[in-house]
């Protein structure tokens, strides 16, 4: 999110006092991530210790966001960034219609910005390999999603073409994007239409479900100055076929993120993995419809957006369409067997 949510940091600052116990000595809004449902900010703490702190709407809230990490660093998966308990051992504390989660803070860099060494890669396949073949107990299998095979956001798309048809579009933002939309109407309606065909043939197979971390780009990998790494932002964990989650490292969804090298240290780590190309394609493409409609929805429809942040959304659906991003590699992948 890039602007703050509204709450009065001197309601944070208690909420975190009564909860965790901590001494807030400064507060710092970061103006970081895509997802609008979300903030974070940096706390120094009165001894020292400094946190980061995730703030999410209640809409958008999901338990299984802060359980699934915290249970896997219980079971000694390295490499994820987990949530901090409250005093009463809550992973979450509520202030009116958000919920605020603490981690340690980590000083380093995204993944993306620099990208990861050949033992990063390698390093990051064997710790992936061992979240999906992670265990839930009973409790938390039942409220973990499951794959439905239908991609997130797919239900706006008809009705962000047809605000973006009108003709009291407000705002430079919208009236650019209502510009873009219509130079790519046929690359759009081919690709959800592709993504609802892979869909359907995929309901009908019974692919095995692994544990997936399902947003699995190098911007939620964190490298600190040790050169370690941190899996962090566990917000749309599922139950899916592992090709959730391979999608992101065989090819990628941008074509500066992963290359060949990286893909083959990749899979060094994880191990024989036996791919289905159906399955990896159709998460192409899945990515490639909810890329579109959320950036389409920040852009026009989400309220109390600067202009600005509408500008950098519309940007963000512009890039979409360019070579060596997720459309062309969607559209790239149809029997190719990559």
């Amino acid at each position: 999110m890039r602007e703050p949510p509204n709450l009065a940091e001197s309601d944070i600052v208690a909420v975190l006092q009564a909860h965790y116990g901590l001494a807030v000595r400064a507060l710092a809004f970061l103006p970081l991530g895509a997802d609008s449902a979300s903030a974070v900010y940096r706390l120094d703490a009165a001894g020292g210790d400094r946190y980061l702190l995730k703030v999410r709407s209640g809409a958008g809230f999901s338990l299984p966001s802060l359980a699934v990490p915290h249970l896997l660093h219980e079971q000694g998966v390295p490499h994820i960034a987990a949530p901090l308990a409250t005093a009463d051992g809550a992973l979450w504390a509520s202030l009116g219609d958000y919920a605020l989660s603490l981690y340690r803070f980590i000083d380093g860099r995204m993944g993306a910005d620099g990208g990861l060494s050949p033992e990063q890669w390698r390093t990051l396949g064997t710790t992936v390999r061992q979240v999906h073949t992670s265990r839930l107990p009973p409790e938390l299998r039942r409220i973990v999603p499951r794959e439905a095979f239908v991609p997130s956001r797919r239900e706006l798309m008809e009705g962000l073409e047809a605000a973006l048809d009108g003709e009291d579009l407000a705002g430079p933002a919208a009236r650019e994007l209502a510009a873009l939309w219509q130079a790519q109407r046929d690359v759009i309606h081919t690709v959800v239409a592709q993504a609802d065909t892979l869909a359907d043939r995929l309901r009908q197979q019974d692919l095995p479900l692994a544990l997936c971390h399902a947003d699995l780009h190098t911007w939620n990998v964190l490298v600190d100055a040790r050169q370690e790494f941190w899996l962090i932002d566990w917000d749309e964990t599922i139950l899916a076929p592992k090709e959730r989650d391979l999608m992101f490292v065989v090819v990628g969804i941008a074509s500066h993120l992963v290359g060949p090298h990286d893909t083959a240290c990749f899979l060094a780590g994880y191990g024989d993995a036996a791919i289905d190309q159906v399955a990896l394609t159709y998460y192409r493409y899945a990515w490639a419809v909810q890329d579109m409609a959320a950036f389409a929805e920040r852009a026009l429809l989400l309220p109390d957006l600067s202009e600005e942040t509408r500008r950098e959304a519309v940007h963000g659906f512009a890039e979409l369409f360019e070579p060596g991003q997720i459309v062309a590699i969607a559209q790239a992948s149809d029997g190719a067997g990559n």
